[in-house]
């Protein structure tokens, strides 16, 4: 049935007598989305309740757009991406907690850590793709939008279903067909046509920022372009069209922290998104950004929280490292925990280009300071120190995830050194 450049269609799937459940052996008929085109603006089907919606986010929107252009944090920002990298792998159910993915970064630059504790990392390697997606999106979709631009950021999600184009095959989201699927995507040979049209709204259409970012969010996934990684895919491009729009272009807000607490309800928004008549456009447009206004509300006070978490630490560190020399290793370390915040002497040696006892008297100088500190569980033994407190930071914003204990002091209540504890000594 088409209905006004929206459509749903009803076609016949045959049965396969080799499936594993009768519906799928019996076949059936299946309902196939075919998504209205976005052309030049949204604004006729925005209600005044939307627009106040928008209108409310964009001060608080604004509002960190503009605390993170003025005092710019290495550890903030790191934090930042990291964990929207994670919570969106999180949403589609790719789950590890954020000191097993630093650890899987860290062996990309010390590939001296082997053995059977970094023998189970496979979906933490995953995630750092998202991670590496997000970094490359926010900056490469500052420009015109191409589909090579969005290639580039799928290919570091999904390397395993990108072949260098949109998808040529069939998708669906969920069932083990399309008869029991709950939602059939667009056929592949409509996709570069809705894709060339969502990519001339992101760069032509003069609609408010925050309506395009969550128009363009609802029509990518409801395209589905590719066979996998549409999800986080489409969460990149959110952060990449805000930083192009230039409302945060010095970090990203903590989207999927908050789209994960409830999984279920941003389905259905999408869900609604996608409507059948005409005349029931303007609900479902205007339902998707007044809830997506919402959902940015709520990153907005997320980002806020890790932004007070990030100053404590910056100020803690600062403390903890000023009877240094301004020209010690130890400052040079410490600006390098932001981005690798588990580490070893051997990454420190080569990032800071010494010799390993000097690498060797960094890592004691951090632990005795209280910054880092031996990482437990599986990786006990293997000589890996970690930022315990970035860690926390980002445990709280990733569920499920037991705490990393707070740093110690640098002198705890019995008097013992934290590196003499370390070490067994007394001091």
């Amino acid at each position: 049935m088409t209905v006004d450049g929206a459509l749903w269609q009803r076609e016949h799937q045959p049965g396969d007598l080799s499936a594993m459940r009768s519906a799928d052996r019996r076949g059936g008929t299946y309902l196939r989305y075919f998504p209205a085109r976005l052309g030049a603006t949204m604004a006729p089907y925005l209600t005044a309740d939307a627009l106040s919606a928008v209108s409310d986010v964009a001060i608080a929107v604004a509002r960190i757009g503009q605390r993170l252009r003025e005092r710019p944090m290495p550890i903030l920002y790191a934090t930042l991406v990291r964990s929207e990298s994670i919570s969106s792998s999180w949403v589609e159910g790719l789950r590890e907690t954020p000191r097993n993915v630093m650890v899987a970064q860290l062996r990309e630059h010390d590939p001296g850590l082997d053995g059977y504790q970094f023998a189970r990392l496979g979906t933490a390697r995953a995630i750092l793709g998202n991670l590496d997606s997000v970094r490359r999106g926010v900056d490469s979709l500052r420009e015109p939008w191409t589909d090579d631009a969005v290639h580039a950021i799928h290919r570091s999600i999904a390397p395993h279903a990108h072949d260098g184009a949109y998808r040529s095959v069939d998708v669906q989201i969920g069932g083990t067909s399309k008869v029991t699927a709950a939602y059939v995507a667009p056929p592949a040979q409509n996709v570069p046509g809705l894709m060339a049209d969502l990519l001339d709204h992101a760069n032509r259409s003069g609609d408010n920022p925050l309506v395009k970012a969550a128009v363009l969010h609802a029509q990518f996934e409801t395209i589905h372009p590719y066979e996998d990684g549409n999800g986080r895919t489409g969460r990149v491009l959110v952060h990449g069209y805000l930083a192009r729009a230039g409302l945060l272009d010095h970090g990203v807000l903590p989207l999927s922290v908050v789209l994960r607490k409830d999984t279920d309800e941003y389905v259905r928004q999408l869900t609604a998104y996608r409507h059948g008549a005409a005349e029931d456009r303007q609900a479902a447009v205007s339902g998707f950004v007044t809830w997506f206004a919402e959902v940015l509300g709520r990153s907005c006070e997320e980002a806020e929280s890790v932004m007070t978490a990030a100053g404590q630490v910056e100020a803690d560190w600062a403390e903890r490292t000023a009877r240094f020399r301004s020209d010690s290793r130890v400052h040079a370390a410490v600006r390098l925990l932001a981005e690798q915040p588990v580490v070893t002497a051997r990454y420190l040696q080569a990032a800071l280009d010494v010799s390993r006892p000097t690498a060797r008297t960094v890592v004691d100088n951090l632990l005795e300071a209280g910054i880092l500190e031996p990482s437990g569980g599986r990786f006990r033994r293997a000589e890996v120190y970690q930022a315990s407190a970035l860690l926390r930071m980002m445990d709280r914003l990733v569920p499920g995830v037991q705490p990393t204990a707070l740093p110690r002091p640098v002198v705890d209540r019995l008097g013992l050194h934290p590196l003499a504890a370390h070490r067994g000594e007394t001091s």
